[in-house]
């Protein structure tokens, strides 16, 4: 099956110079035939009872992608600090850089309740 919206951008990611990893299942896809690299994650048959879903194709491709990150991440001795300094909008990047210092509130800007005073 062709997906023109990542078939289109080939050219581009040509021109820049940037390296192909195909992960895909079809050796005779027009994304393996620009790639640099072809990994191929063919399943025999998806889950989906109906043949319809792309089920556990899907999956193999996720854990192939998951695969390959582990790998960069030990070769590179990629750091938690890389980490948050790459995805610093995310849950675990404001996890690893956000301190109270950031978000505490201090002097004239901390705000005082007396005793007296109702919720």
């Amino acid at each position: 099956m062709k997906r023109p919206e990542v078939v289109s951008i080939l050219p581009a990611i040509k021109r820049i110079g940037a390296s192909i990893i195909a992960i895909v299942g079809c050796q005779q896809s027009t994304i393996v035939k620009n790639a640099d690299v072809f990994l191929d994650v063919a399943v025999d048959q998806e889950a989906c009872p109906l043949g319809l879903a792309p089920t556990a194709s899907t999956t193999a491709a996720l854990a192939m992608g998951d695969a390959l990150a582990v790998v960069l991440l030990s070769e590179r001795n990629f750091t938690p600090e890389d980490f948050a300094l790459f995805h610093p909008g995310g849950a675990l990047g404001r996890k690893l850089l956000l301190t109270v210092q950031d978000i505490m509130h201090a002097g004239d800007d901390n705000p005082i309740v007396t005793i007296d005073k109702t919720v």
